[in-house]
């Protein structure tokens, strides 16, 4: 049944007089009749207040209560009467010259929200009858929520709300949105604060673009899940081919981060969770039997891989240390790729082939800054390493082209991507890639260290999540466990109870010594070349003019004679005086007397170093790592 909101004024109206009708057959006192005209007054005066300051509302209240207060007083006086129809008639009139226009209004806006929802698919069974507010209706009071909002923010209706499910924290549902330009996923995103306003309820919301193109996914949060920290619960797999459990979402499912063949990438603000999630994957790493981990730390003193130094098959700690390991990983690709031709093979199966490397670089701007040509190694490990089980993990705080290389986007080779707190939006589109921020890929929501978004193939809507936390005694515990131990294979043992000692055991066999190159042991990285002063050389092209100096001996050597050398970077005066004047000034390289109208130059002598034990690096050969 059709209800006639247009008989609204008239039964007001008429129940009214009624009323009064009634109170005046039972009697009404003189203090009533006082009542009703001290009321009347009130009202009265109102409306004069009104008129006198200007004031449509107060005055328009104060002349509806007035008329209504009148009709009233002079219904229960008279009873049915003609003056008392007069009055009731008088005010169904008023009634119908404030209503009429209002009623009209608001039909022609539901109109024109019907034809707005037919052009976007919507049936008019689900358009709601209420003029007072056209809305969606739904199943639960969610789902009616979350259509009204819509409506009430975009004036056209939600195609469809989906997959509204509940969890111990609130609720998440899916909605089809409408085609149009100003409906699109990121437009709603973007009024995030104007939707959650008008939804009414408790709790926090986060937006979301969903799988397909229309689609938007709502989560409601009406508690925090990932308020507190989670402990870490210990290595989470014995063997590689096994995900990574890296902490617990908003749901309380487990996070799992496929690593083996995946290249990873970890970014956001400082003192938001990198190295923590780092220490997570490679506990993770450690325990598996059939991979490796090496570690690039360019923070002084390595504080943030230095820990893991005895489970770890390699560690660099100084730029030229990190440009000889990566050097070393990439004469392990060729191995491991003749390997593969050899056998007829296309992809390195660890525990088959032999175990998966897991290369961990953290700060990988700083690495880039510090070792320019280290970009390019990286981004050709990055594109080609997969297939021999060779996964690099890289974190930093700042993912732009120039951290890749600058020539081409190294992200697009990142298969799986960890984004931690940021404070910038732009942050978001630095990891996610173009357009995530407007998608809901919003780090500077994350409030907390440790929360995380996680992007792969598998997950491509983001959800909270937050990674366990590991003290600095799981730490060291879990590095001790699973320290390394060269056995004749060449092999890690992983710690396992071991039986009670014999009364005469047998002397254990010396290990077998380290390879020093690709295929088995640790790496040998020689002690780096320095300056006088005992500083590092950069690179390898101020090695060669330096070296070229040097070999020239007591006689010295001129520009144009190092010209003639045709060495890198160095084929004009001007590029080698740069360098040459600098050295003067630090005393390590002198004039050595003409030679024709040129002046010579020669290095100066060093000062003997008093010798040091053989287990000092500076004398003895680098094992990174031991």
């Amino acid at each position: 049944m059709r209800r006639r909101f247009e008989l609204a004024p008239a039964a007001a109206s008429a129940g009214l007089t009624g009323l009064s009708w009634i109170h005046h057959a039972s009697g009404v006192s003189v203090g009533e009749h006082l009542v009703y005209g001290l009321a009347t007054t009130a009202a009265g005066a109102l409306t004069g207040g009104g008129l006198k300051h200007k004031h449509k509302g107060i005055a328009t209240a104060g002349a509806g209560s007035m008329t209504v207060l009148a009709d009233a007083w002079i219904g229960a006086a008279l009873g049915p009467s003609v003056p008392s129809l007069i009055a009731s008639a008088v005010v169904t009139g008023g009634a119908y010259v404030a209503y009429v226009p209002w009623l009209v209004k608001s039909r022609q806006q539901q109109l024109a929200l019907q034809v707005k929802a037919a052009k976007s698919g919507v049936t008019a069974a689900g358009l709601g009858t209420d003029t007072q507010a056209p809305r969606l209706t739904g199943a639960t009071r969610e789902e009616s929520g979350l259509m009204q909002a819509l409506v009430a923010m975009l004036s056209v209706p939600a195609v469809d709300v989906t997959a509204l499910e509940y969890t111990r924290f609130g609720w998440r549902a899916v909605v089809v949105l409408p085609p149009g330009r100003d409906t699109a996923p990121h437009k709603v995103i973007a009024r995030r604060d104007q939707l959650a306003t008008n939804l009414g309820l408790p709790g926090k919301l986060r937006l979301a673009k969903g799988e397909r193109d229309n689609e938007l996914v709502a989560y409601l949060y009406e508690s925090d899940p990932l308020a507190s920290a989670i402990p870490w619960p210990g290595p989470s797999a014995t063997t590689c081919t096994e995900p990574a459990v890296l902490g617990v979402d908003a749901y309380g499912e487990p996070v799992k981060v496929p690593l083996l063949y995946n290249h990873t990438l970890i970014g956001g603000a400082t003192d938001n969770g990198k190295s923590g999630i780092q220490s997570v994957l490679i506990a993770w790493a450690v325990a598996c039997a059939d991979a490796e981990v090496l570690l690039i730390d360019m923070k002084p003193g390595a504080v943030e891989f230095g820990p893991w130094r005895d489970c770890a098959l390699a560690l660099a700690d100084t730029p030229s240390r990190a440009m000889q390991l990566l050097k070393w990983v990439w004469a392990e690709v060729e191995r491991r790729g003749a390997v593969l031709a050899e056998h007829g093979e296309k992809k390195w199966i660890p525990g088959k082939h032999g175990p998966a490397w897991f290369v961990f670089i953290d700060e990988l701007a700083e690495l880039i800054r510090r070792v320019p040509a280290a970009a390019k190694l990286i981004e050709s490990l990055l594109q080609v390493a997969r297939f021999v089980g060779i996964t690099l993990v890289c974190a930093t705080q700042s993912p732009s082209n120039r951290v890749f290389g600058g020539s081409t986007d190294g992200r697009q080779q990142y298969q799986v991507r960890i984004g931690l707190g940021a404070k910038e939006s732009t942050t978001s589109n630095l990891i996610f890639g173009p357009g995530a921020y407007g998608d809901g890929w919003c780090l500077d929501e994350l409030d907390l260290p440790g929360k995380f978004l996680r992007w792969d193939r598998e997950h491509q809507v983001p959800v909270d999540a937050r990674a366990f936390w590991m003290t600095e005694e799981d730490v060291a515990a879990t590095s001790h466990r699973y320290a390394r131990e060269e056995a004749e294979s060449g092999a890690r043992e992983h710690p396992e109870p071991s039986p009670e000692p014999e009364d005469d055991p047998t002397p254990p066999k010396p290990p077998t010594p380290p390879s020093g190159g690709p295929g088995g042991g640790r790496p040998v990285l020689r002690a780096v070349p320095t300056f006088p002063d005992g500083s590092e050389m950069p690179d390898e092209r101020v090695e060669a003019l330096w070296r070229a100096i040097e070999k020239a001996g007591a006689k010295g050597v001129t520009y144009g004679d190092l010209v003639a050398l045709d060495l890198p970077d160095f084929r004009a005066r001007s590029s080698i005086d740069v360098y040459v004047l600098k050295w003067r000034r630090k005393g390590w390289v002198e004039e050595a007397g003409k030679q024709g109208r040129a002046m010579a130059y020669r290095t100066v002598p060093r000062l003997q170093v008093p010798s040091v034990p053989a287990a000092d690096d500076r004398t003895a050969p680098v094992t990174v790592g031991g």
